[in-house]
């Protein structure tokens, strides 16, 4: 892996846009990048740049919440900044699925009064790595570089300060347990203990056998009320056929007449009532113009002569009103109305004069025609009468035959053998519904019983498989025990190894470390000199704790086998010069492919730098200028020509 690029913009101290090339030159063995400036110009803030964009709100820690971390990206915010917004941008490159890959990670906020608007941009090769999901990015980002193992490559002087001081503080411990994978296998542990409570029994085993043999129990009075509910059917069936022939005997004998003989008579009253009423209506339809409707073209043709009477009985009357209208007019000597013009009504009556040969009537035409035209409703309401007398002389023949029929011993005979077969028939049915209530009954218990089968042998079979996936993870629990004796035995051999050769390199007083022991529990460190004896802290000067921190910390690097960028924040401080050469000379160029120094202008003294520079592609020197009003970020190459960049405001 290798840092391209670092885009800060209103970042902490850096106000304004700022951009840091970070590329090495391994060709040519300049591998290292320098970064110098002094208290408080803007040193650390680079490294907790970098570590911000990789690891966003888990840079401050695992435990940090929300609230806290939006309070921090509002105080990083540059003070004089003109829009409180600001953004880290860091871009590297990265070996996946067989290629190098450039990657771009994008983290940028503004505030909202006392909040935070974050967002967060993910490339690769250019392009959002869409086929993870957003919400995924931060973890995809932390499998390329953990951050339990990025503390090996991303320290300062404060951190190797703390191990030189106490050889078993938390921090190295972490490290370590980080290196040998330990964080990820107590996570595990921890994993499959959690499951195995989650799933430990908690229910009762059902008891299936109790269960099978209920279910048998009423499936087989199923089948029996089943049978017995086909054997009363059966029954039934006969006793219905004897019930109906007992009716037909009964009703043959007179039975109805003997149960209801009263009731016959005074029907048979009712209908001779009916009778004589129908048939006087019918013959007052005969004494009228019913006939006619017997004859329709001797109607057909009398309607016409009719309608010719009509017409002449209608100017005989034309007539007589004229002659009543002349006599009037010349009674009253009135000269409107002359002779010409009674004239002109005479003809015009005698223009409309009927047929002479019209039948004189007696009676008024339309009274007449009102008549005839009456005859086919008439003719209707007869129809309807015949059928209905028709229907009361068949109704009373068979009120006289059933009491003529009349026998009374024989008709109590059949009435006994009736009601006899009636209850039988009456006691069966009601047999016959309890038992088909009795088989509903078995018919839901077995089907309720089936349902408790089946949810108790898939209780069996998730108890039987939790069981199965405890004694698994137990088994993995045990694997993982082994496991972790063995990767944390190897490793360890191999971080003594790398220590040991690390240290011895760097002090001045050679082969002063023979040997060292990491505690596999405790990770408590000891170290032994060539006699076997063991070297205790006290012994070792300052100098010589700071190189055993900045040691151990490159031999756990070695050790994780991760081909990553060191990034070291002011590790000069506490050496003496001798020992600063010693780093410069067989640390600084050879710990990484791609080493970012920041370091003190104090620390880099011209001795050092001449040291260094043969390995340097890139020079930065950041300082605070005007009073620390603005802060100048100079650049230059490993020939030191010197580039002026954009100016910001520091805080």
């Amino acid at each position: 892996m290798i840092l391209q690029s670092l885009h800060l913009q209103n970042f902490g101290l850096y106000g304004g846009y700022h951009e840091f090339d970070l590329v090495p030159d391994p060709a040519s063995g300049k591998t290292v990048i320098l970064v110098v400036g002094h208290n408080g110009s803007g040193k650390t803030t680079f490294l907790e740049a970098v570590r911000l964009a990789l690891y966003g709100k888990r840079a401050l820690g695992a435990r940090v919440g929300q609230t806290e971390y939006e309070q921090y990206l509002l105080r990083r915010i540059n003070n004089t900044a003109s829009e409180r917004s600001a953004f880290v941008e860091l871009t590297f490159t990265s070996h996946h699925l067989e290629k190098d890959d450039t990657y771009t990670v994008r983290r940028a906020w503004a505030s909202r009064g006392a909040s935070v608007v974050e967002s967060l941009q993910f490339n690769r090769n250019g392009a959002p790595v869409d086929e993870i999901p957003r919400d995924d990015w931060n973890h995809y980002l932390e499998d390329i570089i953990p951050a339990g193992v990025s503390q090996l490559f991303f320290f300062d002087g404060e951190k190797i300060q703390d191990i030189a001081d106490d050889q078993d503080n938390a921090g190295l411990t972490d490290a370590i347990k980080s290196l040998l994978g330990i964080d990820l296998i107590d996570q595990l542990r921890g994993d499959l203990a959690l499951y195995k409570a989650r799933n430990a029994d908690s229910q009762d085993i059902p008891d299936l056998e109790a269960t099978k043999r209920d279910l048998e129990i009423a499936r087989t009075e199923l089948v029996i009320a089943d049978e017995q509910i086909g054997s009363l059917s059966s029954q039934r069936a006969q006793l219905a056929r004897r019930s109906e022939a007992a009716q037909l005997f009964f009703e043959r004998e007179g039975g109805n007449v003997a149960l209801s003989r009263e009731t016959l008579t005074n029907e048979l009253k009712k209908v001779d009532t009916e009778l004589s009423k129908n048939t006087a209506t019918l013959k007052n339809l005969a004494n009228g113009a019913v006939p006619f409707a017997l004859a329709p073209k001797l109607v057909k043709n009398f309607s016409s002569k009719v309608e010719r009477a009509k017409g002449v009985q209608s100017h005989r009357t034309i007539t007589q009103f004229i002659a009543s209208f002349e006599a009037a007019m010349i009674n009253s000597a009135a000269d409107e109305w002359q002779d010409t013009h009674f004239e002109t009504l005479r003809a015009f009556s005698a223009g409309t004069q009927a047929d002479a040969r019209a039948v004189p009537l007696s009676s008024d035409p339309e009274w007449i025609l009102s008549k005839l035209n009456t005859i086919a409703d008439d003719r209707v309401k007869v129809a309807g009468l015949a059928a209905t007398l028709s229907e009361l002389q068949n109704k009373r023949a068979a009120i006289r035959a059933q009491i003529k029929n009349f026998r009374p011993g024989a008709a109590a005979t059949a009435f006994e053998e009736l009601k006899k077969a009636e209850y039988e028939l009456g006691a069966l049915e009601t047999e016959l519904k309890r038992k088909q209530a009795e088989a509903t009954q078995q018919r839901a218990l077995a089907e309720r019983l089936e349902r408790e089968l089946r949810k108790s042998q898939e209780a069996v079979f998730d108890i039987a498989r939790a069981k199965e996936q405890r004694d698994l993870a137990t088994r993995a629990q045990t694997a993982l025990n082994d496991y972790e004796k063995r990767i944390v035995q190897m490793r360890l051999a191999s971080l003594s190894n790398h220590f040991i050769e690390a240290f011895n390199g760097l002090v001045t007083r050679k082969r002063v470390v023979q040997k060292v022991s990491v505690d596999p529990n405790t990770f408590h460190i000891r170290l032994y000199r060539t006699s076997g004896e063991e070297i205790t802290p006290s012994e070792l000067s300052a100098g010589e704790r700071q190189l055993f921190a900045i040691s151990m910390l490159w031999a756990l690097g070695k050790t994780s086998g991760r081909e990553l960028p060191m990034i070291i924040d002011t590790p000069l401080s506490r050496l003496d010069r001798q020992h600063r050469t010693s780093l410069m000379e067989n640390y600084i160029p050879h710990t990484s492919a791609q080493v970012i120094m920041l370091c003190t202008d104090s620390e880099l003294t011209p001795d050092l730098a001449t040291i260094i520079e043969p390995h340097v592609h890139r020079r930065y020197e950041i300082s605070v200028v005007d009073g620390g009003l603005t802060t100048t970020v100079l650049t230059s190459s490993s020939q030191k020509s010197v580039e002026e960049a954009e100016p910001s405001y520091a805080h």
